[in-house]
């Protein structure tokens, strides 16, 4: 166990167990104070003038929520109990950490005969809810809306609560107070400590129903919330009840439209952005990924304005669209903004168009290869915006992502000097690192400024001079020219050994796995011991290991053969679980030498790495550069080796070293992730600091040197 591991231990500790020689009783339902509790739910005033004294009060408890324990005081649980249980103004009194029994006893005694408890609200209050001030909206249910609540019509009147109070009678007879007992019941199920629920959308959704309106209202920011049910604070659904507590009288039921009306006001018509926003929930996903599209070329004013309202509100989306739809629109309108502007096209032809649907289908090795450098020496900087925002569309196709990492880092670094070279590519370029740095996720997106690094002074002249007054290009330039000195991105961070990647003896292997696997006990404490054993093993003992676990059954069947996907870089071997693979392997295994059989899988792979049946060390530098493939927009955080270690491999072989790494490119043990990137950087100094280059390999770094 490590230091840091005992140390977060013995803090967990200290925070749920009482010291030595303090006496702090745990807090349950039987305590006086939440006895208290219960009674000013049920609109007990006396109880108010008894949970007083606990004001003052500075004993210790422990109080769940959930199942956290929470060490406290009694002051704190008092006050907390009374601010979700009234509705006082701050004319009135704001309970604070620092109020006092006095201060609290001194008001309720002054205002003994004001204070009532509202059956509406189900809180003490002196000022009527609807004697308050409150500022709202009105707009539009759309058309999408309004079917999906005709749909569901007979289940939210059919809902406990609708019934227990006799609202769907009311709703019957054109009640309007109908309106306001439905504002009501949605307070009295607000969120308070340790008590939920779930469905709030049940009563924004009758109300909608009801009125063919939305209605928003201020939340405790002070901004007006469209989205009531997702507000965790409950200002929001309090000022809704004072908007019907004041005018639910005002509406008259419209035989025609079949709602409740609210005469002499103006409602909000939706914009086409409104629209769009609510088909991102959309089921169908054709659906969804339009309405995400066209968002991207509306008015950046009112998408910003959704998506930060949208956001705010952990709307769910529609899963074909991405990640972080809001984040991303954001981003997106002020690009094609930009590009409008520009004249930069980023719809691109349909040949392009037609390249991305392709690199989301399942492709071979070989054939995903094939089709990612056709595109690299198709595509022009003209043409590159286009591909690059179709990528971020489709960024949930993980294929299309990291193939359009590699993509863009080889297209960039070979059109690196015409671009520094034309203002319009440069400006676009800085334009486009500053946006997708906003983005909000991982990938190389966030590395577009990574090219600059090593640039020489003359490839920076059109840099520092350039005029712009684009923001954003303005200060992408200022982050370059502070990065500029900094030519370390070629370099590695040198050998990194850890429990995930060392060099190990494992020592009898069969008689060790022959032993774990008779007389199981506890077949899932048996897989682990089996794979932290396997994750150890040399290159020698696989055929050893693969044979003796033939026949025994894991639990769970991919962490059986999970040592040979992530240990040892056999990038084109095929699936382990199957046994075809498993036979053709070892039948390969026991044919070719170590060296041999990494070139067969580079090979059958049609990587290009000899010239005339020789290691070319110019073609492997640039395989090393780029082939550890980093998305371009998400992707999980992991990296695609593909034929980097089986070269890495080769080469330890050819000049019998490994620069110090471990002999294996992991030890996983059904944990760990190891990439061969450091060995990537380390190979590639080690080809250039031995003069084994015949060529000048002066382009810029790859996007993911860092």
């Amino acid at each position: 166990m490590t230091d840091r591991t005992l140390a977060i231990l013995l803090l967990f500790y200290l925070t749920v167990k009482p010291a030595v020689g303090q006496d702090i009783s745990v807090a349950g339902s039987n305590h006086p104070i939440y006895k208290l509790e219960s009674r000013l739910m049920s609109g007990d005033k006396s109880a108010l003038f008894e949970i007083a004294p606990y004001f003052d009060s500075q004993k210790k408890l422990i109080e769940f929520l959930g199942y956290h324990k929470i060490e406290t005081v009694e002051s704190k649980i008092a006050k907390r109990i009374v601010r979700e249980n009234t509705l006082f103004t701050k004319a009135e009194f704001v309970i604070t950490d620092t109020s006092t029994t006095e201060q609290f006893s001194t008001f309720l005694n002054f205002n003994k005969d004001n204070i009532v408890f509202s059956k509406f609200a189900t809180s003490f209050l002196i000022t009527p809810l609807n004697k308050r001030s409150v500022t709202f909206e009105l707009r539009e249910v759309s058309n999408y809306k309004k079917q999906e609540l005709q749909e569901i019509e007979g289940k939210l009147l059919s809902l406990k609560w609708v019934k227990e109070n006799k609202i769907d009678s009311l709703i019957e007879q054109q009640n309007s107070i109908s309106l306001l007992l439905i504002a009501s019941e949605l307070y009295k199920f607000r969120s308070r400590f340790s008590r939920y629920y779930f469905y709030e959308e049940e009563f924004t959704n009758l109300l909608q129903y009801l009125t063919g309106t939305e209605i928003g209202v201020e939340d405790e920011q002070k901004k007006i919330s469209w989205h009531l049910d997702k507000d965790y604070d409950p200002i929001s659904k309090l000022n809704l009840l004072i908007y019907f507590s004041k005018y639910y009288s005002d509406y008259n039921w419209d035989v025609n439209k079949s709602v409740f009306l609210k005469p002499n006001y103006q409602v909000k018509p939706l914009r086409k952005e409104d629209l769009l926003f609510q088909l991102l929930s959309s089921e169908s996903d054709s659906i969804a990924l339009d309405a995400f599209i066209q968002l991207t070329i509306c008015n950046p004013t009112n998408v910003t304005q959704l998506a930060e309202e949208y956001q705010r509100a952990g709307i769910e989306e529609n899963y074909s669209i991405p990640s972080f739809p809001y984040r991303f629109l954001k981003q997106l309108v002020l690009l094609t903004e930009y590009c409008n502007a520009n004249d930069i096209d980023f719809v691109g032809t349909e040949k392009l168009r037609n390249s991305v649907s392709l690199l989301q289908s399942q492709l071979s090795f070989t054939e995903r290869r094939k089709l990612e450098d056709e595109i690299i020496n198709s595509l022009t900087l003209d043409d590159i915006t286009a591909f690059e925002y179709w990528a971020i569309i489709h960024q949930k196709s993980w294929g299309l992502t990291y193939s359009a990492g590699r993509i863009l880092d080889i297209f960039y670094s070979k059109n690196w000097s015409i671009l520094l070279a034309k203002h319009n590519y440069l400006s676009c370029h800085l334009k486009k690192a500053a946006l997708f740095d906003e983005l909000g996720i991982i990938g190389v997106c966030n590395n577009y400024l990574n090219k600059f690094s090593a640039s020489s002074e003359s490839d920076l002249i059109h840099l520092k001079t350039m005029q712009t007054v684009d923001k954003d290009v303005e200060s992408q330039i200022v982050k370059v020219l502070i990065q500029i000195n900094n030519s370390d991105l070629n370099k590695g961070h040198g050998v990194v050994s850890w429990d995930g990647n060392r060099d190990y003896e494992v020592k009898n292997l069969e008689k060790q796995l022959d032993d774990l696997m008779t007389n199981v006990k506890d077949s899932s404490e048996t897989d682990d011991k089996i794979s932290e054993i396997l994750s150890q093993i040399n290159y020698n003992q696989i055929s050893i290991a693969l044979e003796a676990i033939e026949d025994y059954p894991f639990d769970t069947k991919w962490e059986k053969y999970s040592f040979m996907e992530r240990d040892w870089g056999f990038f084109m071997a095929g699936d382990f679980k199957l046994k075809e693979t498993r036979e053709e392997f070892l039948e390969l295994f026991y044919q070719y030498s170590e060296y041999e059989l990494y070139a067969y899988y580079l090979n059958i792979a049609e990587i290009d790495y000899q010239t005339d049946a020789e290691l070319d060390y110019d073609k492997i530098y640039e395989l090393l550069k780029y082939d550890v493939i980093v998305a371009f927009v998400g992707g999980g955080g992991g990296t695609q080796d593909n034929e980097v270690y089986s070269l890495v491999k080769l080469l330890e072989l050819t000049f019998n070293t490994t620069l110090g790494f471990p002999k294996k490119l992991c030890n996983s043990n059904n944990m760990f992730g190891c990439d061969s990137d450091e060995r990537a950087k380390a190979w590639m100094s080690y080809l250039s600091e031995k003069k084994l280059l015949k060529q000048k390999h002066d382009e810029p770094v790859s996007f993911h040197f860092n």
